[in-house]
């Protein structure tokens, strides 16, 4: 490790603890240990979102799936269509009857339901990549550490190329290592006084990693929390005061 490495580590560990303060109170990604569908779901809801809705949402698919005799914490991409199957294919009518949520993918004119792009992960993950449990995904893992052939057609989601959602995706699917997205990358361009030096993912993924050590949590935790920040949502669970959003929208 050098000391310019050192000193970066250093003085990010010094403006996490300022930000973050006690990890026993941040909003954690406990992920989901047998349910591709939930991680998918749950993902995709993240953004523009406030916690409590994502819950909601998680929440009213379980109990669809309990009156149907299923077990959503099992569920993987098969029973997750079979879910859209049961209402038609009609990413509205499942919006509003199972998971009693309309919200748009993005905030202009005609922009698909956030229900439609669950719709197409499933479907592309499931048919395409033939990816339909989380024991899938850590199969896939073990063959390429990067998951390409998972980000390609993720990213290709509507509303979804700036992989926002697929990192949370490996974070809800229990991958322990960094995957820094352009958030995480931003938070360390503007707080390790790199100066012009730019960082490689894998460069980022080394420091988030020694300043998780530093800081003493994992850090997938300290990966999590910190692109909560930077992209506008709580850091803190709910009884405890919110970090302000940063004064420009990363969108």
């Amino acid at each position: 490790m050098t000391t310019g490495f050192a000193t970066e580590a250093e003085k990010l560990t010094e403006v996490c603890r300022g930000i973050f303060g006690d990890e026993s109170k941040w909003i954690a990604a406990d992920g989901y240990p047998h349910s591709l569908a939930l991680g998918i779901i749950d993902s995709i809801f993240s953004t523009g979102s406030h916690y409590t809705s994502v819950i909601n949402v998680v929440n009213a698919y379980r109990e669809y799936r309990n009156t149907q005799g299923g077990d959503a914490d099992r569920d993987g991409t098969e029973e997750l269509l079979k879910t859209f199957a049961d209402v038609g294919d009609d990413a509205a009518v499942w919006a509003d009857k199972i998971v009693n949520n309309r919200k748009p993918a993005h905030t202009k004119a005609n922009a698909p339901l956030k229900a439609e792009v669950i719709r197409q992960a499933a479907d592309v993950l499931h048919h395409k990549l033939h990816y339909s449990t989380r024991d899938d995904l850590h199969r896939a893992y073990a063959e390429d550490e990067h998951l390409k052939k998972l980000k390609k057609v993720w990213l290709e989601l509507p509303s979804q190329r700036s992989g926002v959602t697929f990192n949370y995706l490996l974070i809800l699917a229990g991958f322990q290592s960094v995957k820094p997205d352009r958030m995480v990358l931003r938070f360390i361009r503007e707080n390790a006084e790199l100066g012009d030096r730019r960082f490689t993912e894998e460069e980022a993924a080394a420091l988030i990693k020694k300043v998780a050590e530093l800081y003493s949590t994992e850090p997938r935790r300290l990966d999590h929390v910190t692109w909560r920040h930077v992209s506008g949502r709580d850091v803190f669970r709910e009884e405890e005061v919110s970090v302000p959003a940063p004064t420009t929208s990363p969108y």
